[in-house]
């Protein structure tokens, strides 16, 4: 049934690409701002596929199409058109990438300089320079090694315990991070833990891509010109399962922390994980305005209007190792052809 699904969704976008909707919707969207979140891209080759480590023969497709229908601007033009009103041409791009790792500088960045395309890199401040990798991560890769060594395991979510042991080790780890990003620290540790003991992991052979850039790497992208920073919390915690001095650490601690690094005081904030009403509600959008932040970036998937949109919840388009990424899907959900249809869908939800 998947596959089926999977066919027809193929067949729907290649349709609509071949009736040039991706054509209206670009010039229908031409004042909107069109922001691409990234994450991590990579040379290597990852089974299961992981969604936050694009291939980078894909990262540079996807460059050179956005290179031949937008106008790419730096995250300080953005942050001067919401707080100053300096306008932005039409058809405006701007790059992301979440959580700092080690292969923006090392494999995004050379492409961006060949390139002349600005983007920015949004930092998890208290994982910067040190030799750790983000749960989540580690979590993917003791789950497959499980699977590969046949390990038997008992994995919290729906779903999760013991599926992956019959091929699908994606569809497990999906279970199973989407319950830990909800149990709390406690039981995330714990669980962490168990798999630690019974799951050899290598952890330094897979730092190149999952590991975080150091300052030096940042300072350096920063005198580029070309690479603009901002604030992704201390230490990727969701803001709606923080207390209230808890939001202190993650949310204004980093903050202060950027500007003795860089010289610069953070303007933009980026949330983990970012569903508005689920991991941030309208409380946190004022507690960032009270804080300093002039912006703060959402995972919202459509096209920012600058006029109307909310400037503490900007909205992005995904760009995954998955079908976000295939071609005529990334054409078409770059141009905003999908927006309306979201939000008739979440209209019906609501009611």
């Amino acid at each position: 049934m998947e596959a089926v699904r999977e066919m027809v969704k193929k067949a729907l976008t290649k349709a609509l690409v071949v009736s040039c909707a991706d054509v209206l919707f670009r010039h229908l969207n031409r004042d909107r701002l069109l922001v691409v979140m990234y994450h991590g891209v990579t040379r290597q080759s990852y089974q299961p596929p992981v969604w936050t480590q694009l291939p980078l023969p894909v990262f540079r497709s996807q460059l050179e199409f956005l290179s031949k229908h937008y106008r790419f601007v730096t995250l300080q033009q953005v942050v001067r058109a919401l707080d100053q009103g300096e306008p932005l041409p039409e058809r405006s791009a701007l790059i992301t990438f979440d959580d700092g790792l080690k292969n923006n500088y090392s494999v995004a960045y050379p492409v961006l300089k060949e390139m002349g395309i600005p983007a920015a890199i949004f930092l998890t401040i208290d994982m910067i320079g040190e030799s750790e990798m983000f749960w989540f991560d580690e979590l993917y890769l003791l789950i497959r090694e499980g699977a590969a060594l046949g390990a038997e395991l008992e994995l919290p979510g729906p779903g999760a315990q013991g599926h992956y042991l019959g091929g699908d080790v994606w569809q497990a780890y999906v279970a199973c991070v989407e319950y830990a990003k909800r149990c709390g620290r406690e039981k995330r540790q714990r669980l962490l833990k168990y798999l630690r003991s019974r799951i050899p992991l290598e952890r330094e052979r897979h730092l190149d891509d999952f590991g975080l850039l150091d300052w030096d790497q940042v300072r350096e992208m920063a005198r580029s010109g070309l690479i603009g920073f901002g604030v992704h919390t201390a230490t990727h915690r969701i803001l709606s399962e923080l207390k209230e001095h808890e939001l202190e650490e993650e949310v204004l601690a980093p903050r202060m922390k950027f500007a003795e690094q860089l010289g610069v005081e953070a303007e933009s904030f980026c949330f983990p994980n970012g569903r508005p009403g689920v991991d941030f509600y309208p409380s946190h959008l004022e507690y960032l305005h009270c804080r300093g932040y002039l912006c703060a970036f959402s995972t919202c998937e459509e096209l920012f209007d600058l006029h109307a949109g909310n400037r503490m919840a900007i909205s992005r388009i995904p760009a995954g190792n998955d079908g976000s990424s295939h071609p005529d899907y990334f054409r078409l959900n770059t141009a905003g052809v999908f927006c309306p249809f979201r939000k008739w869908r979440l209209r019906g939800i609501q009611e």
